[in-house]
């Protein structure tokens, strides 16, 4: 959409004349303009606002043939527009069917799964594993939980487990892997009770004890998110392509892909050492290898993944397809390389079909996509 197009728009909004689509476009981008700007009004008015905009957006979704649209004050929108998320703004268009056949094959979001190698070089396919004792390392044992989970704890017994458990007395190497691939996603506790999700794509290497070590330290390629348990007698530390974190006891996220030419560390709560430079919650260290920027960002953004949303901020549409890729097990192909510097925004569910996430983006931007196969076409 051209600056007259939008300008058009607009005046057919403040008319009163707009369609549903556009008024919802609109809508749209006063979030995107003011979503960082204080409103100045009180919590009870930004409430009552929050709740007349759910009410229009909701009155557009009913099925019926007449659809009527709530004229609101642009000062009154405007307010509105920092608090409604943008997922409730266009939620109008995903419970919608695509009037076109260009998603007619249409792919379903990633699961849970993940292959777990252990030091002796075997292999568990963790999706496919029943619950409960998966192996037996050294003074642990691995276990698959009733939620999926891979936990470790420790082994007082070491006679011999049962229920497919396997038994590893002689270790070359006291080290495991996990590795989920495009399309997948695991959690999991380590040794000493750090929580770890790892994102689609994703390595980590660790060791199967951490005792007897002066620090706990592990290796990253992809993404994960970290809920580090405290000990200041051991720093935990994360290797990841050109860095080292280092930290005591506390949340943060790493993004750390191969393909992509930086590293992100995004600190959620406590501190973080990223080669030895501090971070404060709610900033984030963007490593390009030779230099390290620090700049602060919404930390719930970054990690929204791990809470199961796709959610973008100004972002390189380039970075979002990447993000798409891993998780959908998708190629993307682009037909103009100049749309891939285009920055994108909205949050929606990552459990949705893909359709419907690129439908959010030609929402949102001047960008039209086509699939064929495994193959996404960026127009």
């Amino acid at each position: 959409m051209n600056e007259q197009q939008s300008k058009e728009v607009l005046e057919r909004f403040q008319a009163g004349t707009d369609s549903p689509q556009e008024n919802q476009q609109v809508r749209y981008w006063l979030h995107h303009l003011h979503e960082d700007q204080p409103s100045g009004l009180s919590e009870t008015l930004l409430r009552d606002t929050h709740d007349e905009m759910w009410s229009s957006i909701l009155l557009q979704t009913q099925p019926t043939t007449t659809v009527k649209t709530t004229r609101l004050p642009m000062r009154i929108v405007l307010a509105a527009a920092s608090v409604v998320t943008i997922l409730g703004i266009c939620i109008y268009f995903f419970t919608k069917e695509p009037s076109d056949n260009r998603f007619a094959n249409n792919i379903l979001p990633g699961t849970d799964k993940a292959t777990l190698i252990l030091s002796n070089g075997d292999k568990i396919s963790l999706n496919e594993a029943k619950n409960g004792v998966l192996a037996l390392q050294s003074t642990m044992k691995v276990i698959k939980s009733e939620g999926g989970e891979i936990i470790y704890t420790s082994r007082p017994d070491p006679a011999p487990y049962t229920n497919g458990a396997r038994n590893q007395e002689s270790e070359t190497k006291n080290v495991n892997t996990m590795i989920t691939p495009r399309g997948g996603q695991y959690k999991l506790s380590l040794p000493d009770g750090t929580k770890v999700w790892l994102n689609a794509a994703s390595t980590l290497t660790y060791p199967v004890s951490f005792a007897g070590r002066k620090e706990r330290r592990i290796e990253l390629k992809g993404e994960a998110y970290f809920e580090v348990a405290k000990d200041k007698m051991h720093p935990f530390l994360v290797q990841s392509k050109t860095q080292v974190v280092k930290v005591l006891g506390t949340h943060f996220n790493i993004s750390s892909y191969p393909d992509d030419t930086s590293t992100q560390t995004t600190l959620t709560e406590g501190s973080v050492l990223v080669n030895m430079v501090a971070l404060k919650p709610g900033q984030q260290a963007v490593n390009s290898g030779s230099l390290i920027k620090v700049r602060s960002v919404d930390p719930d953004g970054v990690i929204a993944w791990k809470n199961g949303e796709f959610s973008f901020r100004n972002e390189p549409l380039e970075r979002i397809m990447k993000q798409l890729s891993r998780w959908y097990d998708v190629d993307v192909i682009y037909q103009n390389q100049q749309t891939g510097s285009q920055l994108f925004g909205g949050t929606i569910s990552k459990y949705k079909d893909i359709s419907k996430v690129l439908r959010m983006l030609e929402l949102t931007g001047d960008v039209k996509f086509k699939m064929e196969g495994r193959k996404v076409y960026v127009q």
